[in-house]
């Protein structure tokens, strides 16, 4: 039985939306993205969200991303590989296979191709030869331990069930890691390594940034300015400025990318990167906050690698929600997702719904949503040029058409959004409930089956897709 609810908070929560929105850049220009077409990312572990259970969802850290093929299977480095050769062959390559590159592809950034010893095309990230693990399964993997069997019970990408039992189960029953084979790592993006960095600053992966950014000491987005502001009467329209210079010790002397500018006017020495000085904004008021994106064309994020955006996809500023996906013309982006009613989550409140990519690739491009629901609703269609990149991916369709994924969720926009940031498709619920004379009351209730089963009635909703 299926029960679409019209609860007059759903209303209410749309009705927020209609407020007057503005489109924004991601990541600077100036830093290079992070992915060649081809090579994909993935959270690692349980952050792929192998479970439906929302309570599961809201613990799970994004706390390592690797890079990945197509497939969404992890890449990785050798050390006993020379830079810009493999010495892996014969039985070493059976099980670790070597990530082809195709004909077109050159060096980008960190990114290379080498020729392996069969003449064949192989990329290298910072000069290291990279490859697939055999005996990985399922996206998230590392070194064969498969992230699927950690919460509920379910189906791995060899049909074969794993799990602990019930939703939010998370270590239930799971063994413990087995190491990884001596001398292969995962290749990530993060957490980065190897970078000088002043003491107190980081770098974060910032969502709203769309890429991985440099942080101060109290997690807040740092921006670069070319420039002194003191000097530059447009650079600051109001006062008092907006945008704070980030001081340097007075014994502080370069390291890495970073140096030291006296600003006298200010009495501070402040840092720079790359050249430019480095600023916090005062409308951030909690780490992971990008509100100075776009305020003043002068000032742009120090944006250490960005995120890869398909051509047509834009960032939308809303109210409430903060930046939403979007197509060109500000049509917002969904995604179906699902979940176990019993289950906690944050719907209404701004990024309260923690994205599981295993979850989105368990219900793919099928969004079981039939009559009313199918002419309202439309897959966001790749064209015929897209390749997957960074976390986007593509699924094919029935027809033969191609639909853009973001994070494992297929994507869709919504007929009852008339104009850029409407968000009236958010929260749209369909209870699933099995009621069914004589089901049994013991044992797993599947009345709707997207990979996971369940103990416990389900739904399918729409909600908002967010970078």
């Amino acid at each position: 039985m299926r029960i679409t609810p019209t609860a007059s908070w759903l209303a209410s929560a749309a009705t927020l939306t209609t407020i007057a929105v503005t489109t924004t850049v991601t990541a600077s220009d100036l830093a290079p993205i992070a992915t060649p077409e081809g090579i994909t990312l993935e959270p690692l572990g349980q952050a792929q969200g192998y479970d439906l259970g929302k309570e599961t969802a809201s613990i799970l850290l994004r706390d390592h991303i690797v890079f990945a093929d197509t497939r969404g299977m992890t890449l990785y480095t050798y050390q006993k590989d020379p830079p810009n050769a493999s010495v892996c062959v014969a039985e070493c390559a059976a099980s670790w296979q070597p990530l082809i590159a195709p004909r077109h592809a050159d060096t980008y950034g960190d990114w290379s191709v080498i020729r392996r010893p069969d003449g064949a095309r192989q990329w290298a990230y910072r000069h290291k030869p990279l490859y697939t693990y055999v005996r990985d399964l399922d996206p998230g993997s590392v070194g064969g331990n498969d992230p699927a069997r950690f919460g509920a019970r379910r189906k791995n990408s060899a049909g074969q069930y794993v799990g602990g039992g019930t939703r939010g189960s998370l270590l239930e029953g799971a063994a413990a890691n087995a190491p990884l084979p001596a001398d292969w790592e995962p290749a990530l993006l993060y957490p980065v390594t190897g970078q000088a960095l002043p003491a107190g600053m980081s770098v974060r992966e910032v969502p709203d940034a769309e890429g991985l950014v440099l942080t101060d000491y109290r997690g807040r987005t740092l921006y670069a300015f070319k420039g002194d502001p003191a000097k530059d009467t447009a650079a600051c329209a109001s006062l008092p400025c907006p945008w704070q210079p980030v001081a340097a010790p007075e014994a502080a002397g370069p390291i890495g990318a970073f140096a030291v500018v006296e600003r006298t006017k200010q009495g501070i020495d402040q840092w720079t990167y790359k050249g430019e000085g480095l600023y916090s904004y005062a409308g951030d008021l909690a780490g992971g906050d990008a509100y100075g994106v776009g305020v003043n064309p002068k000032w742009h994020l120090a944006a250490v690698a960005r995120y890869y955006m398909p051509p047509g996809v834009t960032l939308v500023n809303t109210p409430g929600q903060g930046k939403i996906l979007a197509t060109a013309d500000g049509r917002t982006l969904y995604r179906r997702d699902a979940y176990i009613l019993q289950s906690g989550g944050g719907h209404s409140f701004r990024r309260g719904n923690p994205a599981r990519p295993a979850v989105g690739r368990d219900i793919g491009v099928n969004a079981r949503c039939e009559g009313q629901c199918a002419r309202m609703w439309h897959p966001f269609l790749a064209p015929a040029s897209a390749h997957p990149r960074g976390f986007w991916n593509l699924d094919r369709r029935s027809d033969g058409s191609r639909q853009w994924t973001y994070e494992g969720f297929a994507l869709w926009t919504y007929d009852g959004d008339k104009k850029p940031g409407d968000m009236n498709g958010n929260d749209s619920l369909q209870y699933q409930f099995d009621d069914e004379a004589g089901t049994p009351k013991t044992g797993l209730r599947q009345a709707l089956d997207i990979g996971t089963p369940q103990d416990g009635p389900p739904g399918l909703y729409w909600a908002i897709a967010v970078p």
